[in-house]
């Protein structure tokens, strides 16, 4: 009998250090790190940019970058991925700045930059989006925003869309449809065990720790809240952290006008990589049309055949 608690003691321990280790891979930060203070900035892409700090209606103070084309209303607002740096998004950045738009990228809570604070996968990170929001208004004469996001950042980008019926179109690169339904497919994808428990754990240590939910980061509850606007999904056909199913469920879901790209071969958020120019034109095309930017000058005829 001995045994047979102590083996149910070993187990009931492993379920939470399991569980905990997929807390902590999903909402801690990492912590600073040497080489934070030696990355890239607008400065290496000779943009005309200024440096902002702002502040979330929680008190959270973070930076971000204002790609600068003074006389032009056209704004992108770049929000990067899950623990990524705002230096990551920098080459679509500068690329979509020389097509003529405006540009905002930032960092979030617990990034190098900002203020120590919790992850919570979207879900308090749209006050970040809506800050950023509130500053390109106050900023740009008559701003024309549109979302370009990566990965969270296009759960952030959807997320805080449907409380700002100012934003006017947004490009969702990898996004996932249910926070809860993408972690239970990842842990039972490196472990091969059911992935529910485990998650459940995680999400309950998330609430304990910051009052959030799983269920408050769900996208495909709101999109009826972005009608008409129109949404451009763009995924990889071999990504093994968000499956592409992800894009597919909420471009099928969306009753606005909508778009997708598959690019067939790239990994998670890797369009961009798999084709730099190709990228470039079809995103800043698709944000030229719907904010109003003239780029037909700076644009190339994107054949057929390059489109996956």
């Amino acid at each position: 009998m001995g045994y047979a608690a102590l083996a149910a003691v070993a187990l009931v321990v492993a379920y939470i250090l399991v569980s905990y280790a997929v807390y902590r891979r999903a909402f801690v930060a990492a912590k600073p790190a040497f080489l934070d203070d030696f990355a890239f900035t607008p400065f290496e892409f000779q943009a005309d940019s200024e440096e902002a700090e702002l502040v979330t209606a929680d008190g959270v103070s973070f930076g971000a970058w204002h790609f600068r084309q003074p006389g032009s209303p056209q704004t992108v607002i770049v929000s990067g991925g899950h623990k990524g740096q705002r230096t990551n998004s920098l080459g679509i950045s500068a690329a979509l700045w020389r097509k003529g738009f405006n540009v905002i990228l930032y960092s979030y809570r617990g990034m190098p930059g900002s203020d120590r604070a919790p992850i919570t996968f979207g879900i308090k990170e749209v006050l970040e989006l809506q800050a950023v929001i509130a500053f390109a208004r106050k900023r740009i004469a008559n701003a024309r925003i549109g979302l370009l996001g990566y990965s969270m950042g296009a759960v952030v980008s959807l997320l805080g869309a449907a409380g700002e019926p100012g934003v006017q179109a947004l490009v969702l690169d990898s996004p996932f449809s249910d926070l809860r339904k993408l972690l239970i497919e990842n842990v039972r994808n490196a472990s091969k065990v059911p992935g529910s428990p485990f998650v459940w754990v995680a999400g309950l240590m998330l609430w304990l720790r910051t009052r959030c939910s799983l269920s408050a980061c769900s996208p495909i509850e709101v999109l009826s809240s972005l009608e008409p606007r129109p949404l451009f999904f763009i995924h990889g056909g071999a990504d093994a952290i968000t499956n592409v199913n992800h894009s597919r469920r909420l471009y099928d879901a969306y009753r606005g006008p909508r778009e997708i790209w598959i690019v067939q071969g790239a990994p998670h958020t890797g369009a961009y990589f798999a084709d730099r120019p190709l990228y470039v034109e079809r995103v800043a095309g698709f944000f030229a049309r719907h904010l109003g930017l003239d780029v037909s000058s700076h644009l190339r005829l994107v054949e057929e055949e390059e489109v996956s």
